[in-house]
């Protein structure tokens, strides 16, 4: 639980603080949903029940939605309570979802599926955000690069190429209702 802590305390704390520095399409990865779900991945991938990868999943959301807008506010940046509530509401859904996704990669039970939904939150990131709501062509891009880096990466791991080619498109499916959902939200 503590290492789930430290990364989602160290993700919000840069992801306030880079964004001050970088251009698209780097901005991306401190200005986007998948880099963040990435973190409770990881926490998740490096436990051994998911009962607990989703407990460290949502910890690690949940505390870079605290990080980043402690850190906001330290650097003076207003806070608005409206997103605060809308970024808690995604570390309470997303978190445990790719808490138990890292799970099930690193233990590739079922296999595919945990890589797969990572792949394509930064895939329909990239369609939906930034390809048709922003017009980013080059984040766009590069936010397909991760993706297609992430599927080389997490399928060569117990060869779950086959099974993530098969869970890829209704994981994909998902994320582009996760983003519409968001979108409108946030519109």
């Amino acid at each position: 639980m503590f290492l789930a802590v430290a990364l989602g305390i160290a993700v919000g704390v840069l992801t306030s603080l880079l964004q001050k520095y970088l251009d698209y399409p780097w901005l991306a990865l401190v200005n986007a949903a998948s880099p963040w779900l990435t973190t409770a991945f990881v926490a998740g991938a490096l436990q051994s029940r998911l009962s607990i990868a989703v407990v460290v999943g949502v910890a690690a959301t949940m505390m870079q939605v605290v990080a980043y807008y402690v850190t906001a506010d330290l650097r003076g940046f207003g806070v608005s309570m409206t997103y605060v509530v809308v970024w808690t509401v995604c570390a309470v859904v997303g978190g445990p979802i790719f808490g138990a996704a890292g799970h099930a990669w690193r233990r590739a039970a079922p296999a595919g599926v945990g890589a797969a939904l990572l792949v394509a939150a930064y895939a329909s990131e990239a369609v939906v955000l930034y390809h048709f709501e922003l017009g980013y062509t080059a984040t766009a891009w590069f936010f397909g690069a991760i993706g297609l880096a992430l599927a080389l990466g997490l399928g060569r791991h117990r060869r779950q190429y086959p099974a993530l080619a098969r869970w890829l498109v209704p994981a994909f499916i998902a994320g582009v209702a996760g983003h519409v959902v968001l979108g409108l939200v946030l519109a």
